[in-house]
């Protein structure tokens, strides 16, 4: 049994045909299957499987059109407010 390679993230992002810097955040958010390789204090390097992307899309029918989290989209002020500080 031969082990599928790994894919960057520019091809992984080509394959779902969204941007590369949305990859990412879907899979640092951990909405999309990715494997985070190390790079220093700032920087993770992502590699992916193409074929965990499509059973994920297929099973989940995953529709990345929306933001990735409804948090990430207010503002510091806003959340304070609804937090009531």
């Amino acid at each position: 049994m031969t082990k599928e390679p790994y894919v960057d993230a520019a091809k992984a992002a080509e394959f779902l045909d969204i941007p590369i810097r949305y990859l990412t955040d879907l899979a640092r958010a951990g909405r999309l299957p990715g494997h985070p390789l190390s790079m220093g204090a700032k920087r993770n390097v992502w590699r992916f499987r193409l074929s965990e992307l499509e059973e994920f899309m297929s099973k989940t029918g995953a529709n990345f059109t929306g933001p990735i989290h409804r948090r990430e989209n207010r503002s510091r002020q806003s959340r304070k407010a609804e937090n009531g500080r």
